[in-house]
């Protein structure tokens, strides 16, 4: 079986964890779509035998012929199917023009709330337009939404434990500490709910409860007001600051337990790579972290209350021997259900059935 993935540099990460499992089942040529050619991209592509292409914007008037003539020369490489990890918005109507046998992950479907990213909105759109029944998902959560509003069961190449920084991180040794180490990790929008783990917080350093909040991502909305709010309590720490990939896996390390207070939820890269650093989670109750999460087994799904948190968090402060059973249910279960290794299985199952059609 001969199989073209196309992806980009927005799933750099679990694209990587994904192609290096594929890799073994099938012949597999990969095309990485980026702005520039990063070191980071440069090492990605050289340890996956990947090809980088150049991602103009899509308002350069060039966007639209340079696409054109990439999927004409996917086209003609003639294989059993294109695996497009999402589409850009000339490559959604130009794939159903020139590509017969392809598929393509919408990872949303349903956009995050308050999103302002117009070309990728716009562009899923389009896909769903023009790619019809060759439109996937990447999880059953997002499955179940697609059936209900358009009345088509989705294949699923649900996402794996993401390995992608743990491999290209910079090794530390974790410092020991005596106060359970809670973090939050990624860009800090309003749909992911900092504020009721502040609540939380605020909860927990009232009662005068030992322990450390460390916030790392930027800002990007009600930065004052929330500034505020962290710098009132003792316990809580922010790098207000852009994360660089060779960090991540250090933070992991240097770190207890998760903290996932989304009010919405796709799929969650952080909670994945917790999967793959054996860091346990505490997650809000949503569709999304209950198909990855089983609670108090491989982490903890709390009833979307500040209040239900930090009863959460202060049972782990008192019960430290928590975490370590938290990281063995890891090992035990989920990377036993979500490791790569594991979902190839269903991965090349989906291949075939759509070579069949």
């Amino acid at each position: 079986m001969k199989i073209i993935y196309i992806t980009s540099e927005s799933y750099i990460d679990h694209s990587y964890t994904i192609v290096k499992e594929i890799n073994k089942h099938c012949g597999l040529k990969v095309f990485i779509q980026a702005k520039a050619l990063t070191g980071e991209i440069k090492d990605w592509c050289s340890k996956l035998n990947a090809e980088y292409r150049e991602r103009k914007r899509f308002r350069n008037p060039l966007s639209l012929i340079s696409e054109f003539f990439f999927l004409l020369k996917i086209r003609n490489m003639k294989t059993d199917i294109v695996w497009f990890n999402s589409m850009t918005l000339y490559q959604a109507f130009f794939a159903k023009i020139l590509i017969r046998n392809f598929i393509v992950i919408l990872h949303d479907i349903e956009d995050h709330p308050e999103s302002r990213e117009k070309h990728g909105t716009l562009s899923a759109r389009l896909t769903k337009i023009f790619a019809g029944k060759k439109i996937c998902t990447a999880s059953n959560s997002q499955a179940e939404i697609y059936k209900k509003i358009y009345g088509i069961v989705p294949a699923v190449f649900q996402l794996p434990a993401i390995d992608y920084f743990r491999e290209s991180g910079i090794n530390e040794v974790k410092i020991s500490s005596d106060s359970v180490r809670f973090f939050f990790f990624g860009s800090i929008e309003k749909y992911k709910g900092i504020e009721t783990l502040l609540d939380a917080a605020e909860i927990l350093t009232g009662k005068n409860l030992q322990y450390e909040l460390n916030i790392y991502g930027k800002l990007k909305y009600d930065t004052e007001y929330i500034s505020t709010v962290i710098k009132k309590n003792k316990n809580v720490t922010h790098f207000n600051d852009f994360i660089d990939y060779r960090k991540i896996h250090s933070i992991y390390i240097q770190n207890d337990i998760l903290i996932l207070p989304y009010n919405q939820v796709t799929q969650c890269g952080p909670l994945l790579i917790g999967f793959s650093e054996t860091v346990p989670s505490i997650c809000s109750d949503l569709p999304g972290f209950r198909e990855y999460v089983t609670d108090n087994v491989d982490g903890v799904i709390y009833n979307n209350t500040a209040k239900d948190l930090a009863e959460k968090m202060e049972h782990i402060i008192a019960n430290k021997d928590s975490i370590k059973t938290l990281k063995n249910g890891i090992v035990e279960n989920a990377l036993k259900k979500f490791s790569m290794e594991v979902l190839a299985k269903s991965y090349m199952n989906n291949f075939r059935n759509f070579i069949k059609i």
